[in-house]
């Protein structure tokens, strides 16, 4: 399999918080799934906690101490100081920072789980894979081009079918919705890692990119 990793060398010279973040989300991934330490039954949340687990044990908190905090509020800085209550808040799925840098950077992702067709918990459960792309769209790519998310990028955990069919299943719901949406597509911005891809919204006035990873367990 191959790495999916940037190189160390271009990581020292250019320290872009964003391509670390996937870098390490990727990483995380893979031994994740060599682990099989999961279940398919388990929440978003699980899934994230595991991940962050295998992002906190990585080499590259050797080479930028990083601080990877899960279900992390995100203060809005144009609100009025009253607003910033915790409690009222949205709260991101993952968060990782920088932090002992001068230039201190944080970049965020939100995780939803992915099916392409309906299935059955272990516990008897169903799972309903249209309320799972619905929920993909409306709390996770609106919540980004409205602007309650910001700086970060959405994961879609894959529990069930093909991530190539899910993508399409997305994207003939986007082509319904009212916001100007271009579709999902695949783009090329981690090295040896295939399912990368872009979406393009209207966001008041001008246009907002937002990257998807799709990791299948």
């Amino acid at each position: 399999m191959s790495s999916g990793k940037l190189s160390l060398k271009i990581i020292k010279e250019f320290p872009i918080i964003e391509k670390i973040s996937f870098e390490l989300l990727i990483e995380a991934y893979r031994k994740s799934v060599k682990n099989t330490q999961y279940d398919l039954d388990w929440e978003e949340d699980q899934f994230t906690n595991y991940l962050i687990n295998f992002m906190r044990e990585s080499k590259l908190n050797r080479i930028y101490p990083l601080d990877i905090v899960p279900q992390y509020p995100l203060l809005q800085n144009d609100l009025p100081i009253d607003s910033n209550y915790p409690k009222t808040l949205p709260i991101i799925d993952i968060r990782i920072c920088n932090w002992k840098s001068e230039n201190q950077k944080e970049y965020f992702f939100e995780a939803k789980n992915l099916s392409e067709k309906n299935w059955y918990k272990k516990s008897g459960a169903k799972v309903d894979a249209s309320s799972s792309q619905r929920r993909y769209i409306k709390t996770g790519i609106e919540n980004f081009r409205t602007g309650r998310y910001y700086n970060g990028s959405l994961i879609g955990y894959i529990l069930e079918g093909e991530i190539v069919i899910i993508i399409d299943k997305l994207n003939g719901r986007l082509i319904k919705d009212e916001t100007n949406v271009k579709l999902i597509e695949k783009v090329d911005y981690i090295k040896d890692f295939s399912y990368f891809y872009e979406s393009l919204h209207s966001q008041e006035s001008k246009e907002l990119k937002i990257k998807h990873i799709f990791l299948k367990f």
